[in-house]
């Protein structure tokens, strides 16, 4: 049989320490649990042993301050020492956590999302600065904001995009170059239709341009060929087509018109080129800007760019671009509303206006030479004439109506009619001059 003194060592044994819940942790220990089917003088013995026990005080230390600073624990994406300084923060957290990097003059969300890396997660982080009174809509010395800069630096921008968005971020905020978060999240987002979706219900300007004049769907060309964000922009988020951006010739540096086709040439994206040929509602809004010229233009830049391909592969698709070109052309030519027919047809009426008047002008000239000549005949005639007395008043006066009637001369009946008038007129003079 055990004894008692076993027995309550076990006992001892036997009650837990309080749970650690804090820094600092005071917990009565009285209701400790103990064996009721003891005998009273074992109870007793047993209180009597933990009397002196009643209050159990455990302090533990505290944190030690981390050894970065703040701003380098946002760099670094550490989310312990972030928690810290939030923690201990001397003045107003949301003051501390929107005061500036001395060294970049980012804030600490700035510095954040631009050092996050495919390794890790910087949502945590992102979530406790923005509960804590970050401003989402800070920006650095280039006018970017988070909003912006979630596209750019992380690779899962839908649910940083969602909390910036919730934190008031501008789904419409402008960067240096006039680039909005739908610019970012066109040009840069691997899988952008999410992202691109979340903001446009959230009211962002689908046909915002930059200081280019070019709209997120020049950015999404220029990502990748993503036809399926490509058709939901214009055929849900009904973007701009008739929208025409500036373009660099590379040979000599001037700056052109284009519109998207121009675009999707440019980077050869032929899926979402083909869209636009086969849309009708691509075609519609196409047909308003897109002209001979930049059809010319695009066909030279593919021919360029086959000069500079290495694989069969890309010297067959720039091949159904050039097709894909040529249908669009041979469309705009049977759609006499398009601008490229309509400026076809003022051309060819200039060329037949313009030989109209050239043979009208070697009309004139004709009967023009032809009047001289029948004038400077019959002078000749009437100096010769020996048998009539000149007088040195008529041959002026002849001359004179000669040439007022031909200064009035002004279309081809007209000087048709004043040659027969001065046929006439020289006629009636010669015959009217006195005999010697």
């Amino acid at each position: 049989m055990p004894t008692l003194f076993s027995k309550t060592f076990t006992l001892l044994n036997n009650i837990k320490p309080p749970t650690i819940e804090s820094s600092n942790v005071n917990r009565q220990s009285r209701d400790a649990p103990f064996d009721l089917s003891e005998s009273p003088r074992e109870i007793d013995h047993y209180e009597s042993l933990r009397s002196d026990k009643d209050d159990v005080v455990i302090e533990l230390a505290e944190s030690p301050k981390p050894s970065l600073s703040i701003w380098k624990a946002a760099e670094q994406n550490d989310l312990k020492s972030l928690t810290y300084y939030i923690d201990h923060a001397p003045l107003e957290t949301s003051t501390l956590l929107n005061t500036r990097d001395p060294d970049t003059d980012c804030t600490l969300l700035h510095l954040l999302i631009a050092n996050a890396s495919d390794a890790s997660d910087i949502f945590p982080a992102l979530t406790l600065l923005l509960k804590h009174g970050a401003d989402a809509t800070a920006r650095n010395v280039y006018n970017v904001q988070a909003v912006h800069m979630i596209s750019l630096h992380y690779n899962k921008p839908l649910p940083a995009m969602q909390q910036l968005l919730a934190h008031h971020a501008n789904p419409n905020a402008r960067d240096g170059d006039g680039w909005t978060p739908l610019h970012y999240a066109a040009r840069f987002c691997s899988n952008p239709h999410a992202v691109l979706q979340l903001l446009i219900e959230h009211g962002a300007h689908i046909n915002s341009t930059d200081a280019g004049n070019k709209t997120p769907l020049f950015g999404l060309l220029a990502n990748n060929d993503l036809v399926q964000a490509f058709e939901y922009l214009i055929v849900q988020a009904k973007a701009d087509l008739s929208i025409r951006g500036d373009f660099l010739d590379p040979v000599n540096r001037n700056v052109r018109q284009g519109s998207v086709v121009l675009q999707a040439v440019k980077y050869r994206r032929l899926e979402c080129l083909e869209f636009l040929i086969k849309s009708q509602m691509a075609f519609q809004q196409l047909k308003q800007v897109l002209d001979k010229e930049e059809l010319d233009y695009a066909n030279q830049m593919v021919k360029e760019q086959q000069l500079r391909l290495t694989t069969d592969q890309e010297v067959a698709k720039s091949e159904l671009i050039l097709q894909l070109l040529q249908e669009l052309e041979d469309q705009l030519e049977r759609d006499g509303s398009s601008l490229f027919a309509m400026k076809a047809n003022q051309t060819t009426s200039i060329i037949t206006n313009g030989h109209q008047t050239t043979q009208g002008t070697a009309n004139r000239s004709q009967l023009q030479h032809k009047s001289s000549s029948f004038v400077g005949a019959m002078l000749d005639h009437m100096r010769n004439k020996t048998t009539v007395q000149r007088k040195s008043s008529v041959p002026n006066r002849i001359l004179r109506k000669v040439s007022l009637m031909l200064q009035r001369s002004k279309s081809e009946s007209s000087e048709i009619s004043s040659l027969k008038r001065v046929e006439e007129e020289l006629y009636n003079t010669s015959n009217r001059l006195p005999d010697e």
